[in-house]
């Protein structure tokens, strides 16, 4: 994966399963059916293909809303999955045995909402658009803070630590040297350079 699409991905994924978790919520709350496992991992799935390929490098509160109420219509639309029970009705046979004719009232009924349920839905995406836009930007404040942190507690450290500095020393040989040396020839050099006595007129 490119370092560029990594954050499409990640924002994408939380998009797609808040989403489709919020939806959940919202269905079962408003009086809908608990769907099967086939029925929450197929809109999730969708879901998270739609959410990636609408988010972008930058928060967009436009792409974020089409990702959530795309993955509501598709949780809505598809929650029917793996919740279909065989159920049927009897009916007459030439050779007197029972037939089994498929019933599609309940599926029906499952399919088509009514007022209340695409009221939940919709309450649903407002609150998983206000919850997802609100903490991704807390999330990059925390992140902002925690480098602000960071950086003045570094500084902090460095203005503390004391820094050694070498002492200026002069080397011990040289002065051992100079100390092992004998005065008189340096007094014989200065014998004679003194001023004359009686200055020239």
């Amino acid at each position: 994966m490119r370092p560029s699409r990594r954050p499409a991905v990640i924002r994408g994924f939380a998009a797609a399963s808040t989403a489709t978790f919020v939806a959940l919520a919202a269905h079962v709350t408003a009086g809908g059916a608990m769907p099967g496992p086939l029925g929450i991992l197929v809109p999730w799935m969708l879901s998270l293909m739609v959410c990636v390929l609408l988010a972008g490098r930058r928060l967009s509160a436009l792409r974020l809303s089409i990702s959530v109420l795309v993955s509501q219509f598709l949780f809505h639309v598809l929650f029917v999955l793996g919740m279909l029970t065989p159920a049927g009705v009897t009916g007459g046979h030439v050779h007197g045995a029972p037939l089994q004719l498929p019933e599609t009232t309940g599926l029906t009924v499952q399919v088509i909402a009514d007022g209340g349920m695409w009221i939940g839905h919709a309450a649903a995406a407002l609150l998983t658009i206000l919850a997802l836009h609100r903490g991704e930007r807390m999330l990059l404040g925390l992140r902002d803070l925690a480098v602000q942190a960071v950086r003045w507690l570094r500084s902090r450290l460095d203005d503390a630590t004391p820094v050694a500095r070498p002492r200026a020393t002069a080397p011990r040989c040289a002065s051992r040297a100079a100390e092992r040396l004998p005065a008189a020839p340096f007094l014989s050099l200065l014998r004679g350079r003194a001023p004359p006595l009686h200055p020239a007129i």
